[in-house]
């Protein structure tokens, strides 16, 4: 049995696959399931990808269904609890096959067991990248105030006060005009 035949048999049997993933989870982890919305679309994958069936323009990039996956990953799991589900995938897959009646060989195993675990690594690196931009927000940038002249540390921005305003008599009070009189004494008298 080739590659073919194993994508095959996950994409007749990906229903049993994720229903039995998701008793293990239950019985085994319990709460939450984090990969809960991608196992439909990773057996999916995983399917097209043993097949060689990827859709034209899309071939090329073989890790685009892995990202498609990976965002459906629950961005508030712990990483280890996503390692364990996908470590609950690979015996449901492989329990599910073998309850069916279908013997894999060690090489397409193997070919699958090696998609799992690069969607893993996609997975992973994902919710790595969500905690550091959630991470980035909550503490914000460090702002360093600029140095003073003096040493003098900078004032608090509310403890600050404004110029005074001009006062009103001094608005009041008209210019001098031009061309006043000179002084009644003349300079060296």
């Amino acid at each position: 049995m080739g590659a073919v035949a194993v994508g095959l048999l996950i994409e007749e049997q990906r229903g049993e696959i994720a229903e039995a993933w998701r008793r293990a989870v239950a019985n085994e982890l319990g709460g939450e399931e984090a990969i809960g919305f991608a196992i439909g679309p990773l057996l999916r994958e995983l399917s097209l990808a043993l097949r060689g069936d990827a859709p034209p323009g899309r071939a090329a990039r073989a890790a685009d269904g892995l990202l498609r996956c990976g965002v459906l990953v629950r961005s508030g799991a712990p990483p280890a609890r996503v390692a364990r589900e996908f470590k609950l995938l690979h015996r449901a897959l492989w329990d599910t096959l073998r309850r069916a009646g279908r013997i894999v060989a060690i090489d397409e195993r193997r070919a699958a067991d090696e998609w799992l675990d690069e969607a893993l690594a996609a997975a992973l690196e994902r919710l790595d990248r969500v905690r550091m931009r959630i991470d980035l927000l909550e503490r914000g940038p460090a702002v360093i105030a600029p140095a003073r002249e003096g040493g003098l540390a900078t004032p608090h921005p509310g403890s600050l006060r404004p110029p005074p305003l001009p006062s009103q008599r001094a608005a009041a009070t008209p210019p001098p005009l031009p061309g006043a009189v000179a002084a009644p004494w003349q300079p060296g008298d």
